[in-house]
């Protein structure tokens, strides 16, 4: 690109447009629609969730004056969850923060910050929601490896082995030969506990075309493709269900939206029942903004002229039921 010679640039002003673009962040679909609905935890060192895991034997036909079997089994345990912390920094010197105002300052810096900062940590609980919790010496949040998993990965989840208790597992399928609907109704049917079923189905760009392709002519009237766009309400949806709060392209299967994040695990497609999958936030009155992140506000060092600021997270992903979800690996083609 030739350059434009000094006798107009110094005499014209280069051109600012008045917001940054992102070249950064990808899509973040699931974290984005499960933080819209959060669950509240209201105080304690941990989330415990009584959950019933085995079944009972005094039960069944009797005759006449047989005896009853009276002994007490326990059929509940506990699950125990503890929270993760989140958070992002903001730095801005005295000078940076002065020069920036009046009619040089075609973008607010302290808003621009504030803003793509805020992005930003909801792009970084996007990547850990899809790992297994051990990043950053288990400092993560316990994502979907750990919820979604029959042993294979994650052998305690909550507290709880998956060894001693079967019902306690996800189901984890690997993937043997290409995609099929049928490969589909399988992790749907593992997943569908009477009429529970699973809410949502959500893989990668690359395999969301790969399903895409499954829709035949001769099988395309049992689907529809819809382009979803944000709705006055902030909401989406696939034939009257809740797709999610920002534009995304989405099939469906079996009724439930079937959607593409860029932040899913490669090759992977997750089942998910978010009837019994939710963040968990921790609120903080003080400086909460929405769904639990918190603002600490400005801060001003001894010995630096500067501010810096912290938004905060406090929370945890939990499924008080793993059993109802799936999760179908090595998905290429």
């Amino acid at each position: 690109m030739p350059a434009l010679s000094t006798f107009v640039t110094t005499t014209t002003q280069s051109r600012l447009l008045p917001k940054a673009v992102d070249n950064i962040l990808n899509g973040n679909v699931l974290t984005t629609r499960l933080l819209r609905t959060p669950r509240t935890w209201r105080g304690g060192t941990s989330i415990d969730i009584p959950v019933n895991l085995s079944d009972i034997t005094s039960v069944g036909s009797y005759f006449g004056l047989d005896t009853f079997n009276t002994t007490q089994e326990n059929i509940r345990q506990r699950a125990s969850f503890t929270p993760s912390q989140e958070y992002v920094n903001i730095s801005i010197s005295g000078i940076q923060k002065a020069i920036n105002q009046g009619e040089a300052a075609v973008i607010n810096l302290v808003a621009e910050e504030i803003a793509w900062r805020t992005k930003r940590l909801s792009d970084e609980i996007g990547t850990q929601l899809y790992l297994d919790g051990t990043g950053n010496s288990s400092k993560d949040i316990l994502g979907l490896v750990a919820a979604v998993d029959d042993s294979t990965n994650v052998t305690t989840y909550g507290g709880l082995s998956r060894s001693t208790y079967t019902n306690w597992r996800a189901t984890l399928t690997a993937q043997s030969g290409s995609l099929s609907l049928a490969n589909l109704a399988a992790d749907f049917d593992a997943a569908q506990r009477g009429d529970d079923v699973p809410t949502l189905m959500v893989t990668t760009p690359a395999v969301f075309t790969i399903y895409e392709a499954l829709l035949t002519p001769t099988v395309s009237h049992q689907f529809s493709m819809n382009d979803f766009r944000m709705t006055g309400d902030g909401i989406a949806r696939v034939g009257g269900t809740v797709a999610a709060n920002q534009g995304f392209r989405a099939l469906t299967f079996r009724g439930v939206p079937f959607v593409a994040d860029e932040k899913c695990t490669a090759n992977n497609i997750f089942t998910l029942n978010e009837n019994h999958l939710s963040f968990w936030i921790i609120p903080q009155p003080e400086r909460e903004i929405k769904n639990g992140f918190a603002w600490t506000g400005f801060k001003e060092p001894v010995n630096q002229d500067g501010v810096a600021g912290q938004l905060l997270w406090y929370g945890q992903l939990i499924t008080d039921a793993p059993r109802t979800h799936a999760r179908r690996t090595g998905v290429t083609s």
